[in-house]
Order: C-alpha cells, then structure tokens, then sequence
C-alpha cells in the first residue's frame, strides 16, 4: 500500500502515540523518495516512549503501509535535529498547536544561539592564529 500513507499513518500514530503533534520529514515529505527510502515521522507526546517500543511501532506501521518507518520522538533530539525537522517537514497531525509552536520557536532559538557560539569560538581561534 503506498499511495497516500498519511491518513494511515496519523490514525495509527495517534492510536499509539497519543502525540500532541505529528511532522513528516525527510524524501518521501519532499518528494524525493526513491526506492529504498524510509519515511521519517517525528512527533512530541506527553507521555514518555522506550525506544524498544517505538520500534515496535515503526515496525508495525512499516507493515501496513508497506515503506519502512523511522519514528522520531523530538522531546529526545537534539535542537539541530528539530530545527531541520521543523524547518524541512510538514505537520500531518496538530492537537496543540501552541505547544508545537513553542518547541518550534524554542529550536530555533537554541540553533540561532549554538551559530553565535561557534562564530564567537571561530573568530577567538582566528585572532590567536594571527
């Protein structure tokens, strides 16, 4: 079953999950899949997720749609990884819109922060140099 997997995806994801968002990301979000891709899926959840069933999920997933999945909890990434799932994914699924919007401006933040750190860092390093 490829077609249009995002209906099957949300209901499935909110059945499990109980997430308070959901964001398609990666090739198959872009339209750039090709035949070995995976669909990425990350997703914020009040409640607290094991890795181990989180696989059992995307596996489970992975068979009713037929494409494998990589499932991403982003209260477990890092603000690099949310800021590009945020800035490159599409949000398939919002309960709470204000929470989403909050992680999202908080990513951005966080990213706009680490690049002034790493400049500073970079022209200290230069300055010694010269």
């Amino acid at each position: 079953m490829h077609g249009n997997v995002i209906p099957y995806m949300r209901a499935c994801l909110t059945r499990k999950l109980e997430p308070s968002f959901i964001v398609m990301f990666g090739s198959y979000q872009s339209g750039a899949e090709r035949g070995e891709s995976d669909i990425d899926v990350a997703f914020c959840s009040d409640q607290q997720h094991s890795t181990y069933k989180l696989f059992l999920i995307a596996q489970q997933l992975a068979d009713l749609i037929d494409i494998e999945v990589n499932l991403v909890d982003l209260r477990n990434a890092s603000y690099i990884f949310q800021t590009q799932i945020f800035s490159r994914g599409t949000v398939i699924y919002c309960e709470n819109d204000f929470l989403r919007m909050g992680m999202q401006m908080k990513a951005y933040s966080m990213y706009a922060l680490l690049n002034e750190e790493q400049t500073c860092i970079a022209n200290s390093i230069n300055e010694r140099r010269a």
